[in-house]
């Protein structure tokens, strides 16, 4: 949601850009479409993900590896 203000100093300077959801929602929204590691789940979720996407090379353990 854009302010009053912001608003303001968008047509004083013409700008035309799209303006970004800055939103709580928006912002979740990006994160759950993103193809970004996640920084926090729950231990299960974690174990989910890794199922789904693989466990990152630098995530992985020492005998991970050199399998």
């Amino acid at each position: 949601m854009e302010t009053r203000n912001q608003k303001l100093i968008r047509d004083i300077l013409g700008d035309d850009a799209q303006t970004t959801d800055n939103s709580l929602q928006g912002k979740a929204f990006s994160r759950a479409t993103s193809n970004a590691i996640p920084k926090t789940m729950t231990p299960w979720e974690w174990e989910e993900w890794y199922a789904m996407h693989g466990k990152p090379e630098h995530f992985k353990t020492n005998e991970e590896s050199a399998s």
